[in-house]
């Protein structure tokens, strides 16, 4: 209700009224009761109030004291309290030495804060007589304790001694304030030289005088004995700086990455590479330097070896440093490189066979198999008529008897022999299909065999064949695939440069036979244009034009069509070996033989899509009995291969005639045989009577000699060439007839030998008229 006013309070049991200058009075009188230290919660039994009014009642007090209470951690303490705690406190360190903050708080049930700036003011005010550093307090006796004890530890310390460990023997492990004050202590016992000695590893290791001596000299011994040290093994004997050290003790030796050398191992290494070097040969360090060198180390030693830098011992060129440790004289290194590069050209000239021999492999195989189906065929019932009419056929025109065999038989022999030629080339085409497995075969053989020897791998494997010494030498066993990488480039570019050599050679040797083809096939067209021009006189006799067609088809024609093949074969070489000197025999291609009708199909099976066709069709008309059309197709198969063949005008015609006609003059004079007098006597008189010349078959030499009559030709000269024609064909029948015809054949000749120089005189005289 307000009556009693602000300053009465109430007591807790309702009875009493009490003032606030009474409380305040009451609980200054608690504190000192209670000593100087009361905690405000014992306050209300005792004052008989609230919580709230002695709260009140303490703030007020602990205001008006001047300092003399404070009021801390819900408890009131009196400056007297202090002074007993101070005293008490010192008591005990000089009893102890050393005591910490945090024990007396646990101890005094106080913060170790409050703790702290209680002995803070006392130990500055002088009430506690210590240092407190680091919530610890100790004595100057203390101190001095400690560092007595560290002189006697580290004066019997003979080897690295750990400070932690000593800290503990100490008692000082949970005194961190007082265990880092040791390594000042030790520094000032090394300063005074009551010890001798360092501290190590961030003051945590005490490192005696006498331990490290004993150390350098173990180090010094262990060099001095074995002639190299490592590095790590010199830090092991606690030599912080092991480089700069053993520079510093042995300043003739060799400082290398890992380890430190004497001069000894260095005249070791350069000894043994001297006399390899000698001796042309090789030389591995590995066994003649300590094993803890790295590579880098015995590449560094190796440069200080006077014999690798200057050369070798009378080695031509300077040596070589491969595989880390090896040590190869140029003299060796050249006798490889020659040897390897040998090889390279063999295989090289090797590979360019093995293409050879993979272009001859179709061709000749062609001509194996149509020969194989040939005489399969022959042994059937249709093909063996076919194939002995083709046999007589292939004979008839080279008859020499004048009469009897003109009709159906030797048109039905023409037949036959063209349906032969074409079942060659039939069997040429399946053949072929069947070894097109061998020729693949083939070729991966022959590119095996130079990519294996390029590779690495062979070159590896044939130096060791030639040097079976240093296989597995070097660091890791390299050195033969080491020298193998260092020569591969020279291998590879001799084994190309020889290749280009060889098919370099091999193009020269093409573009020669394509001339030489080409030229052959000019001389050629011009005989056939010849011929044919000759063979028009028999027009109007149908059996001997025909005979004089085919004729001059399996002569000039067949040599017109060779000549072409072997023009387009120049490039591939595609022609068999066995053809008798074609385009891949080597020799000029105008003097090669005919190829047969077997190589023919083995060129044509390889020829271009665009040059196939024409080719194959000039080949079918050259198994005919029409020059014309063979012409024609040659002149297209021609232009199909890039070739344009010359037509011959009337002017080349009249000179190409005299031209052989003096020639077949020359070759009758100088003629022994009859037979061969007969030959040349006949065209060389049709050449001068109608200016033409005509290849004449023996068969057609009797319509030749008819034609000659009613010409410029007297009568009787042609009477003579009759008579002389006659007595050479019963001279040839009786002499093939044995011993029953030995007479007739006598006779023969001796009409012959009446006759000869007659017609000798015959061509005498009618080459002088017509001179």
């Amino acid at each position: 209700m307000g009556l009693l006013g602000d300053d009465l309070l109430y007591t807790s049991n309702g009875r009493e009224y009490v003032t606030r200058q009474r409380a305040n009075a009451e609980v200054k009188a608690a504190v000192r009761a209670a000593g100087g230290r009361i905690p405000l919660v014992d306050l209300p039994p005792q004052l008989g109030l609230d919580l709230v009014h002695c709260e009140r009642a303490a703030d007020t007090v602990v205001a008006e004291s001047g300092g003399a209470i404070t009021l801390a951690q819900g408890e009131l303490f009196s400056a007297h309290y202090f002074e007993g705690l101070a005293a008490e406190v010192d008591e005990g360190l000089q009893e102890t030495g050393v005591v910490s903050v945090g024990e007396l708080a646990r101890r005094f049930s106080l913060g170790a804060e409050m703790m702290n700036g209680v002995l803070v003011e006392r130990v500055a005010s002088g009430a506690i007589r210590g240092r407190l550093e680091a919530g610890v307090i100790y004595t100057q006796g203390y101190l001095a304790r400690i560092k007595a004890q560290l002189r006697g530890a580290l004066r019997g310390a003979v080897s690295p001694l750990s400070m932690p460990a000593l800290c503990k023997e100490l008692g000082l492990e949970g005194l961190s304030s007082l265990a880092s004050l040791v390594p000042g202590l030790v520094e000032e016992l090394v300063a005074e030289g009551s010890v001798a000695g360092k501290l190590a590893a961030g003051n945590t290791s005490w490192v005696p005088a006498t331990y490290v001596a004993s150390q350098q000299a173990a180090v010094k011994r262990f060099f001095q004995q074995n002639g190299y040290i490592g590095y790590d093994t010199a830090k092991q004997y606690c030599i912080p700086q092991p480089r700069a050290f053993l520079a510093q003790h042995f300043p003739d030796g060799l400082a290398l990455e890992s380890a430190f050398v004497s001069p000894a191992v260095v005249d070791q290494v350069e000894a043994a590479v001297e006399e390899a070097l000698a001796a042309g040969g090789w030389c591995d360090v590995m066994p003649h330097v300590p094993s803890i060198l790295s590579l880098s180390d015995t590449a560094a030693l190796l440069a200080k070896c006077k014999a690798v830098l200057a050369g070798g011992g009378g080695a031509a060129g300077a040596p070589r440093v491969l595989a880390g440790t090896c040590v190869v004289a140029a003299a060796m290194l050249d006798s490889i490189r020659e040897q390897l590069l040998e090889a390279a050209r063999k295989a090289a000239d090797d590979a360019h066979k093995a293409k050879k021999a993979r272009g001859g492999v179709g061709a000749a195989a062609g001509a194996a198999a149509a020969a194989g189906k040939a005489a399969e065929a022959a042994g059937g019932k249709k093909a063996a008529p076919q194939a002995a009419a083709a046999a007589a056929d292939s004979d008839a025109d080279d008859d020499w008897d004048m009469g009897g065999k003109k009709g159906k038989k030797g048109k039905g022999g023409g037949k036959k022999g063209g349906k032969g030629g074409g079942g060659g080339g039939k069997a040429s085409k399946g053949s072929s299909k069947q070894l097109a497995g061998g020729q693949a075969a083939a070729e991966a053989s022959g590119d095996g065999a130079a990519g294996g020897l390029l590779s690495a791998a062979s070159l590896e494997q044939r130096i060791v064949d030639i040097h079976p010494d240093i296989e597995g030498a070097g660091a890791d066993g390299d050195l033969p695939a080491t020298i193998a990488a260092e020569l591969r480039p020279a291998v590879v570019s001799e084994y190309e440069r020889a290749l280009h050599a060889i098919f370099t050679a091999g193009a020269e040797r093409r573009c020669r036979l394509r001339d030489a083809a080409a030229s052959a096939l000019d001389f050629a067209f011009e005989r056939l244009q010849l011929y044919a021009h000759g063979a028009d006189l028999f027009a109007d006799d149908e059996p001997t034009a025909a005979t004089l067609a085919r004729h001059l088809l399996r002569g000039a024609g067949g040599e017109c069509a060779d000549a072409l093949l072997r023009y387009l074969a120049a490039d591939e070489e595609q022609e068999a070996e066995g053809s008798g000197g074609g385009a891949s025999g080597g020799s000029d291609a105008a003097n090669a033989g005919p190829l047969s009708t077997q190589q023919r199909a083995a060129i044509v099976k390889h020829l271009p899509p665009d040059v196939k066709p024409p080719v194959s069709t000039m080949l079918e008309k050259l198994g005919g009995a029409a020059v014309e059309p063979f012409q024609a197709e040659l002149e297209a198969a021609a232009e199909a291969a890039g070739l344009r063949l010359r037509r011959l005008d009337k002017k080349g015609e009249r000179s190409l005639v005299f031209a052989q006609r003096k020639a077949w003059d020359a070759a009758a004079a100088s003629a022994d045989d009859p037979s061969s007098l007969l030959a040349l006597a006949v065209p060389a008189l049709l050449a001068r009577q109608h200016g033409r010349l005509v290849s004449l078959p023996g068969r057609a030499l009797a319509p030749a000699v008819d034609r000659l009559r009613g010409g410029s030709l007297p009568e009787e000269a042609c009477q003579l060439l009759a008579d002389f024609h006659a007595a050479v064909v019963e001279h040839l029948k009786a002499a093939s007839g044995g011993e029953a015809g030995a007479e007739a054949a006598d006779e023969a000749a001796r009409t012959l030998e009446q006759l000869a120089p007659r017609v000798n005189a015959l061509l005498a005289g009618d080459a002088g008229g017509d001179a």
